[in-house]
């Protein structure tokens, strides 16, 4: 949560307040706790920023700006992995002779 709101800090933006919005087996060994984010812009106005499930509270409270930083930044779990190999400088150019 710290990593969120520093970057919220940055952006100028209030923090959000964590929210527990489902539990499931509380009382069992296995139980499960969603907690989402919300901002509040005015009593009766409120937006979820994020979702997040874990054994804990403390755990899905972190998962939640785990989810809200990606959300922030645009990043997607299905996304592609980055490229860190160097580019080839021969292949670009066989591309743009073969296609004259």
């Amino acid at each position: 949560m710290g990593l969120l709101l520093e970057e919220l800090t940055k952006r100028n933006i209030s923090a959000p307040e964590p929210r527990i919005t489902r539990q499931l087996g509380v009382s069992t060994v296995l139980p499960v706790y969603f907690v989402g984010l919300y901002w509040f812009f005015s009593p009766s106005d409120k937006k979820i920023l994020a979702e997040g499930p874990g054994e804990t509270l403390l755990a899905a409270e972190e998962e939640a700006a785990r989810v809200a930083l990606r959300k922030l930044y645009g990043y997607t779990e299905n996304r592609r992995p980055w490229d860190y190999s160097k580019p080839k400088q021969g292949l670009a150019a066989e591309k743009a002779i073969s296609s004259n």
